[in-house]
């Protein structure tokens, strides 16, 4: 009974070591949210502010050409901004440089208490600086100029998209006479959005320079984790190199610095909870991937493309793709095969991304991701239910010896060795594996805890109903209903195969995981604990089936 103890205590320690390891990655204290895209009037959060501007070339990546200009000045012109409406984009352009300053997604509502309060994933304000940046740069790129970040013209200042696709060209003209055109392309249900020069060289010398794209921001909290012990996913910077699809550079790697990367094709990311900006380039060419820390103290991620040559008289396009928007898992794949790793269900992927697949499969039949988990559940158990009945079988079983095994410690006592031959010779003739109810579990614990990622990362469950007072199964249940239930069917499902053993701590213990479950569940999202609250309900059922047909077969036994 020692090795069945021992294997069961091995798997709760398991178990135990694994939880506390994505309690402390996933559940430290976050500040409160605040909510404001910019300062300014609160009936139009659109009206264009006036902004006093600082150097905003100084932190520009370089490129190694010795005719290139220092970046040094202080621009002191005032930029302007124009804003672009789509149904998943209200975003806004600064003229000066034509970055995207900021960016709601009015899809995705900051609270079930505020629906017409879109989440804001860039910004540019007192709250944070978080904003995506491109330009051309090098011997004749106009970001590049000791005069400044150059100032386009829009025909309008304020952009509007129902459905199809919108494009907003941006217009400029250096002092040489060659017209460029940056040209943003916005989809009416896609987030990705396309950026686009179109060089128009008519002076009489060739041009050239490089396009370069960058994120920048602060260091402040990921805004898109719950609140209270909400989850808190990676947030930092990432790229896909050759070698490495999923590079994850923490901002403390940024602080010691980081290499250059030359990678073909590849992508640039900043990755937080539920939410992702990334910029994917030409995949056909060699970029160069940098991160650095400028002056100010934020954080910059980005590419350089190789040199673009453009001759008198002829016109040349370069450009790259940038998404503002939810870790979309099928979408993310589809416009770069490693995109979707960002949604990063660390090394049980190849368990957590089937597990995903079919709840998508499952919600698209029932339509209510509550139920879809409960679909998901039951899919689980039955796959498992040998491996189950197996365990449950070998448990009842053993629960059977107990009284025979105890005869055998009252006759040898102290005797360790020879109660462990009885034991072994008792559980032989009976055949009986007393590692039987241990190890099937073992073998699902992958399963749980790929599924515990799945409910944890998936941006579906972000706000997402259930029934009665459950408007979002990725936050705790605010009157720990299901904590309780499901504490309550822990503590059922242990009476049916009670520990057998003697030791009085060991047995405390025991009687205690039930409690100590139900306090860690207290301030899980409610759609996790749905699913372990199904889960120990199918067990009981099944537990006490098996039960019934061991104790009927030894009656049957008996009877003979």
């Amino acid at each position: 009974m020692d090795h069945t103890r021992n294997a069961l205590f091995a798997g709760l320690a398991l178990v135990s070591y694994l939880m506390l390891l994505a309690w402390n990655e996933d559940y430290p204290q976050l500040p409160q949210q605040n909510t404001d895209i910019v300062s300014g009037p609160a009936e139009n959060s659109f009206d264009l502010p006036d902004v006093t501007i600082s150097n905003q070339s100084e932190d520009l990546p370089q490129v190694q050409n010795t005719s290139s200009p220092s970046l040094t000045q202080t621009n002191t012109v005032n930029n302007s901004l124009i804003s672009i409406t789509t149904p998943v984009h209200q975003a806004k352009i600064d003229l000066l440089g034509g970055d995207i300053d900021s960016v709601a997604l009015p899809k995705f509502p900051t609270s079930l208490d505020a629906l017409d309060d879109p989440f804001i994933l860039l910004r540019n304000d007192n709250n944070g600086i978080y904003v995506s940046r491109s330009g051309l740069i090098g011997e004749n790129g106009p970001d590049a100029s000791t005069t400044g970040r150059p100032l386009y013209r829009s025909q309008q200042s304020n952009y509007s998209l129902d459905s199809g696709q919108l494009i907003v060209d941006l217009l400029y003209t250096d002092p040489s006479n060659v017209e460029i055109i940056k040209r943003f392309t916005f989809s009416s249900d896609d987030y990705l959005i396309n950026i686009q020069y179109l060089i128009n060289n008519q002076s009489q010398n060739s041009w050239s320079a490089n396009f370069f794209g960058d994120i920048k921001r602060d260091r402040s909290p990921d805004p898109s984790s719950t609140g209270g012990f909400g989850l808190r996913d990676f947030m930092g910077a990432a790229i896909s190199l050759e070698d490495d699809p999923y590079k994850k550079i923490d901002f403390d790697d940024i602080d010691n610095g980081e290499p250059a990367y030359p990678v073909t094709g590849g992508w640039a990311a900043f990755s937080q909870h539920y939410f992702l900006s990334a910029w994917v380039p030409q995949q056909d060419q060699t970029n160069t991937y940098t991160t650095r820390k400028n002056a100010a103290g934020e954080y910059l991620i980005g590419f350089v493309s190789p040199l673009i040559s453009v001759q008198p008289g002829q016109v040349q396009t370069v450009e790259a793709n940038f998404w503002a928007g939810p870790k979309d898992q099928n979408r993310l794949e589809e416009i770069h095969q490693d995109l979707d790793l960002t949604i990063d269900y660390n090394w049980l992927w190849f368990i957590a991304q089937p597990i995903f697949w079919l709840l998508m499969k499952i919600n698209s039949v029932i339509g209510n991701y509550g139920w879809s988990i409960i679909g998901l559940t039951f899919v689980i158990k039955i796959i498992f239910m040998r491996l189950s009945a197996s365990s449950y079988r070998s448990m009842a079983k053993m629960r059977r010896l107990t009284p025979k095994i105890n005869q055998l410690k009252d006759r040898y006592g102290d005797d360790k060795q020879k109660l462990m031959q009885a034991q072994m010779e008792l559980w032989k003739k009976e055949k009986v594996n007393p590692l039987g109810g241990c190890l099937p579990m073992l073998l699902q614990m992958p399963v749980l805890i790929g599924i515990y990622w799945v409910l944890m990362k998936s941006v579906e469950l972000r706000q997402a109903p259930f029934l009665l007072w459950y408007k979002d199964l990725s936050v705790m249940d605010p009157y720990f209903i299901l904590p309780l239930i499901m504490g309550a069917s822990m503590f059922i499902s242990q009476t049916l195969s009670p520990m057998a053993t003697t030791d009085p701590v060991q047995a405390k213990v025991m009687k205690l995981m039930p409690v100590i479950f139900t306090v860690f569940f207290l301030w899980f999202p409610a759609g996790l604990v749905l699913y372990w609250l199904v889960s120990n309900i199918f067990n009981i059922v099944q537990q006490s089936y098996i039960i019934r047909s061991v104790n009927k077969s030894y009656e049957n036994k008996t009877a003979q």
